[in-house]
Parts: structure tokens; C-alpha cells; sequence
């Protein structure tokens, strides 16, 4: 296989079933058929190239959500400002007995708020007054079925074979 910058998974692919083809005694055979692969295939720099790709988009995800993290501190801290800016004007026009002032920017204007529920005692709230979430608990459902417990509505999946990276 013509070694190339960019290695093309499909022609990997057609490569290495053609090995089976022509090799077919050692196919079966882990050890052997892994030297051939090495030998006869870039499997080993496509894979290297795939865990490098691998780690660079972690590295990214990493990035991105401490930036993601970083920019909601700062927004929060932008809405703590906006609401403290908000309380100085609305105490200076209530020290000053001003309803409603004209700017060139804004009109500021004190008018009566909405009013607001506040629950006194959760417990004595009608039923068509709550709102009330089920969702399922899959940990216990798990453990459930893991003992041969039965849970109607509920089975476990046939374990799928996963792919492990360990970084040197």
C-alpha cells in the first residue's frame, strides 16, 4: 500500500480483505495475522494517525468547555452587574420620589410589580396544582436485572464489544 498524508479507511479496508482472500490459512491465527497486517498494510500508522485525532478532538472538547465554563462565569458576573445596576436606579429614583424620568438612552419608570406565588406549604397543594417528574432509575433497574430479578418493562442489552485506548 502507496503510503499517503491523508489514508483513506475504504482502501485500508479493500486492502486488507484482499489479504484474507489471498492468506486465507492465516487469518484465524491472532498472531500471525497481525504481523501480516503490519507488514503488509498501513493499519498500524492509520490507527496511530486515528489515536492521534483522537486525543487532539479531546483536547478540544477540553478547551471548549473550560472556555464554555469561563464565558458563562463571566456572563453571570455581566447579569450580577445588570442587577446591581438595575437595584442602584431603582433605589435613586425611589430616594429622589421620581415615577418616571426621560433620558436620552431609556425611560426609567417605577410601576407596581406583578405579583408573585409563594408556596407556604407544598403538601396541602391540590393535585392538578403540582407537577410531579417520573423518570426511570436505571442504576437500580440494573441491579435489579444483574441479580435475576425480574423488572417488567425493563432488560438488559447484550454487552457490545467497546474500543480501549491507553496513551503512552
Amino acid at each position: 500500500m502507496a503510503s499517503n498524508t491523508r489514508l483513506d479507511p475504504t482502501l485500508l479496508h479493500r486492502h486488507i480483505e484482499a489479504l484474507r482472500v489471498t492468506h486465507p490459512q492465516i487469518a484465524n491465527e491472532e498472531d500471525q495475522w497481525l504481523l501480516t497486517l503490519e507488514s503488509e498494510t498501513e493499519l498500524p500508522e492509520f490507527l496511530a494517525r486515528v489515536v492521534a485525532r483522537m486525543q487532539d478532538t479531546d483536547a478540544k472538547i477540553t478547551g471548549i468547555g473550560d472556555l464554555i465554563a469561563s464565558l458563562k462565569a463571566r456572563c453571570d458576573r455581566f447579569e450580577q452587574r445588570s442587577d446591581a445596576m438595575r437595584a442602584l436606579a431603582f433605589k435613586v429614583l425611589v430616594q429622589a420620589g421620581v415615577k418616571k424620568l426621560e433620558l436620552a438612552a431609556a425611560t426609567l419608570s417605577i410601576r407596581a410589580g406583578q405579583p408573585r406565588v409563594i408556596i407556604t406549604d407544598e403538601t396541602r397543594l391540590p393535585p392538578d396544582c403540582v407537577r410531579v417528574r417520573t423518570e426511570p432509575d436505571k442504576i437500580a433497574i440494573k441491579d435489579r436485572l444483574a441479580r435475576g430479578e425480574p423488572v417488567p418493562g425493563a432488560a438488559l442489552s447484550n454487552s457490545e464489544p467497546v474500543l480501549s485506548v491507553r496513551v503512552k
